[in-house]
């Protein structure tokens, strides 16, 4: 059996010997140890929908911003959900295409969003 690490990018499994890979063909030579970096937690509006979730910041990139404006098409969400008026929809893992994104944000930590939850009543009341 084939000993097997996640890409930092599109969170695929590929062979622990690549050196690109296979599903969104980023070169990972050079590359910080599997695990180094950290998950930002975001929101993003696409062009009809609204979604949060997590995006892995690799240790070599630094910000949010750098993961942003790199060469990849596509923008990696995990644990994504999609905000309706009424409830939130589960999606899981999202590919997002650059392009297609309006803006994005960076959200507080949970904690400081039961802060913010108790003192306005919703979260995002300032966004309509």
């Amino acid at each position: 059996m084939e000993t097997m690490k996640q890409c930092p990018y599109c969170a695929e499994s590929i062979k622990l010997e690549a050196i690109i890979c296979r599903y969104c063909h980023t070169s990972l030579t050079g590359l910080p140890k599997e695990g180094e970096g950290r998950f930002v937690k975001v929101r993003l509006k696409t062009r009809d929908k609204t979604y949060y979730g997590d995006i892995f910041i690799p240790a070599h990139l630094y910000r949010l911003s750098n993961v942003i404006n790199d060469e990849r098409q596509f923008i990696a969400l995990t644990d994504a959900k999609e905000e309706t008026k009424t409830s939130e929809i589960h999606i899981g893992f999202l590919a997002i295409n650059k392009n297609a994104v309006d803006w994005i944000r960076l959200m507080a930590d949970e904690s400081e969003l039961e802060v913010v939850e108790q003192v306005s009543g919703h979260i995002y009341d300032s966004d309509k």
